[in-house]
């Protein structure tokens, strides 16, 4: 058995949650754009987990209910963290809702297919580790800001061509972090995974921002850097906008 909580110190109201599982989660009055539990029995427990992971910020803690001792709880729980340092990535589709509105959930089931295989056949061929899906996004790991840099190019470009041949493809929008995190088994937490997260809604469709210190070194072209104060983030950021045309 499973149950569930929101850590709202950590959620930054990407709704990611209350798109998979909406009799589970919903928004929380009186806190805004922040997550709360419904009825988290309304839905199996893998929803659940998905629901879960698909949280960027990792704000939703999954907690076990079982009948064993405290004792064998804490061994049966344990995860080692280990800090690393990594890449992350984040997608999103630019207007996802208003496309689901013009062209139907039929035709937006079979769209947003196709951009899962796609973007996920992109990943797999530059390294990329899927860390979680997000709807009509991803949250990706790399082990090097190049290898992420160009798994991001290559998702622009081969939308770009969709476009050409087939007419139509979703508009992306990519942002690109490299930071040290805390890994605990499949999942990252930390400062650097919410930068990344900023850093992709900062930018448009088609648009891939990063980090200026992740740009710096790439073999693709950059902008001239500009600086951001992100949501929930003391520090200005300084962002890049990477050219892939």
């Amino acid at each position: 058995m499973l149950r569930a909580r929101v850590d709202r110190h950590r959620c930054i109201g990407a709704g990611n949650c209350i798109t998979i599982a909406p009799t589970a989660f919903d928004w929380h009055k009186g806190d805004l754009l922040k997550a709360d539990i419904v009825d988290t029995e309304s839905i199996d427990e893998e929803l659940l987990r998905e629901a879960a992971f698909a949280c960027p910020t990792q704000a939703i803690v999954i907690e076990e209910v079982s009948e064993l001792l405290p004792w064998q709880l804490r061994a049966a729980g344990a995860v080692r963290a280990r800090r690393v340092v990594k890449t992350f990535m984040f997608t999103d589709i630019e207007g996802s809702t208003n496309l689901v509105e013009a062209l139907g959930d039929e035709a937006w089931e079979t769209l947003l297919r196709w951009h899962d295989e796609t973007l996920r056949g992109l990943f797999a061929a530059h390294g990329g580790e899927e860390v979680a899906a997000t709807g009509d996004g991803f949250f990706v790991g790399f082990d090097s800001p190049e290898a992420a840099l160009a798994c991001a190019v290559a998702i622009q470009r081969r939308l770009a061509e969709h476009r050409q041949t087939a007419g139509f493809a979703p508009q992306v929008r990519i942002g690109v972090h490299a930071s040290q995190a805390t890994q605990v088994a499949q999942n990252y937490r930390g400062k650097g995974v919410h930068e990344a997260a900023r850093i992709a809604a900062l930018a448009a469709g088609g648009e891939i921002f990063a980090s200026q210190e992740t740009g710096v070194g790439s073999r693709y072209p950059l902008s001239e850097p500009w600086s951001v104060t992100l949501k929930g983030i003391s520090e200005p950021v300084e962002l890049v906008s990477i050219g892939w045309r």
